[in-house]
């Protein structure tokens, strides 16, 4: 059971934006916390090409793996001072518990480096952001819960509906009747993360979703059954 009166900052993790964290409350992406991803990532990807470089040179490879090791303690120091600052954010708030979306990755550095199919946030940054995020909270005596991710990157906060997004960056809502139209995709899956942690919403969304829009189940409560057409079996 959760807590009522605790106040849920969502936190979306992403690669544009590391962090981007509000409470279910906040009215609009003015207020939100957002840490940038974009200097770690090209710090990973300069990483990737350096050590592409070294392993077909002449260094042997326990030099390259002191090298990565070197690298990956300042990549840390950087995360760890991107989560400091969410955790700043999140203590102004009364009794606030940081609430993410359940993460399955394990955080493996050598194999964004040298396997080419690797992709940079699943095989590394995501994880690692998240491990960082939840050691540094504990200094701030900040609770972290994780609530279930499926689609919390589409679904729309203002009413549940599944969104479309025709640009990386934002999200738009079909629903006519939905108060919000166009949305920042990552302040919105925040607020998605934090309105899940006193509802306990989930996704129950078909395998294979219908093609127009106007189709498309909304989100319930509980893994309940998705709002379906009348005429579909």
């Amino acid at each position: 059971m959760r807590n009522p009166d605790r106040t849920p900052i969502g936190v979306d993790l992403g690669e544009y934006n590391l962090y981007t964290a509000c409470p279910a409350t906040m009215p609009n992406s003015r207020g939100a916390c957002t840490i940038s991803g974009d200097e770690i990532c090209a710090r990973l990807d300069e990483l990737r090409a350096q050590v592409a470089a070294l392993l077909a040179s002449v260094y042997d490879r326990d030099t390259v793996v002191a090298y990565v090791s070197q690298c990956r303690n300042e990549l840390l120091e950087a995360l760890e001072d991107a989560a400091r600052e969410l955790c700043e954010y999140a203590s102004a708030y009364d009794r606030p518990v940081l609430v993410t979306e359940d993460c399955h990755y394990e955080p493996d550095l050598w194999a964004w480096l040298t396997d080419p199919d690797a992709h940079r946030g699943t095989a590394w940054l995501l994880a690692m952001a998240h491990l960082r995020l939840r050691a540094v909270a504990a200094e701030y005596a900040l609770e972290v819960t994780a609530v279930p991710e499926a689609y919390s990157s589409q679904e729309c906060h203002g009413c549940g509906v599944i969104g479309d997004r025709p640009l990386d960056k934002t999200l738009r809502c079909p629903n006519p009747d939905c108060r919000v139209d166009v949305v920042h995709a990552d302040y919105n899956a925040a607020k998605v993360l934090a309105q899940r942690y006193s509802s306990g919403q989930r996704c129950a969304y078909r395998s294979s979703p219908p093609d127009t829009t106007a189709e498309r189940p909304a989100l319930v409560a509980d893994g309940g059954p998705p709002q379906l057409p009348q005429d579909d079996a």
